[in-house]
């Protein structure tokens, strides 16, 4: 149960339980208690079937076996009910892939088990992604569990870009979060294509590939140089001290690759 329903429960308690000599509840106390839970199953079973638009606060109390005032009692419309059941389907994966990353060493290992664990649970619950992504429009968003919960999986995939170019493994001129909106807007897309439209995902190749370009990039490898295109460049001139080493170092192999071929 979330704290925000534990402290409505507080605000509204109702009588005062009644506890029996062993000090366990009656059976109704129990039964009350429960509610908010099984307000909230009944809800997200109820989004995974049919998705946001269809479902209502009356469908949702008649599935909790409960009557719509009670569902008003701790929520306050469809919105708040929907954002709960989101922000508690969202939390598990979170705090589970920030214990998750500290284990593994490596900017491109990190990237690849975020893009992992994102895709996974786009295969397991695609509807509630759907709903998420497509269908929800939040009226009170900022500030609101979910976007707190955006915000900590967000700092995650900044935290690992900035490590990667601490270590050396990325260049100095890496921007954090440019290459995490490409990240998130990849597998967004990767599930718009894939789990949204109920086509097969393969989560690990898919987590690979956005990785492997996305890291490695899509600019395909310079030929090696010649003679003609050393020489040009000798006469244009470097522009810096870098360019200068570049163009020996490319004059050394040239000549070396000429004495090669020369007849004994």
């Amino acid at each position: 149960m979330t704290e925000k329903i534990k402290n409505r429960v507080a605000r509204n308690p109702g009588s005062p339980p009644k506890v029996r000599p062993d000090g366990a509840l009656q059976a109704w106390q129990r039964r009350a208690a429960d509610r908010p839970t099984d307000i909230l199953r009944a809800a997200r079973l109820l989004l995974e079937e049919h998705g946001y638009a269809t479902v209502s606060m009356a469908k949702i109390a008649d599935q909790a076996g409960v009557s719509e005032a009670t569902v008003y009692k701790y929520f306050q419309n469809k919105q708040d009910l929907m954002g709960q059941v989101l922000t508690e389907w969202a939390t598990p994966f979170i705090e589970g892939l920030q214990q998750e990353l500290p284990l593994v060493t490596g900017v491109r290992t990190a990237i690849a088990l975020i893009a992992t664990r994102y895709l996974g649970g786009m295969l397991q619950t695609p509807r509630l992604h759907r709903v998420y992504y497509q269908e929800l429009r939040w009226g009170n968003y900022i500030g609101s569990p979910m976007h707190k919960l955006n915000q900590r999986f967000a700092r995650m995939a900044v935290r690992v870009i900035e490590d990667g170019v601490s270590s050396g493994e990325l260049a100095a001129h890496t921007n954090p979060i440019t290459v995490r909106d490409l990240l998130f807007g990849g597998l967004e897309h990767i599930g718009q294509r894939t789990a949204f439209a109920g086509r097969s995902l393969d989560v690990v190749q898919e987590a690979q590939v956005l990785t492997r370009h996305l890291l490695d990039g899509i600019t395909a490898a310079p030929p090696p140089p010649t003679a003609a295109r050393i020489l040009a460049g000798a006469k244009a001139g470097p522009d810096s001290l870098d360019d200068l080493a570049t163009l020996v170092h490319r004059l050394e192999s040239a000549v070396t690759r000429l004495e090669d071929i020369e007849p004994k």
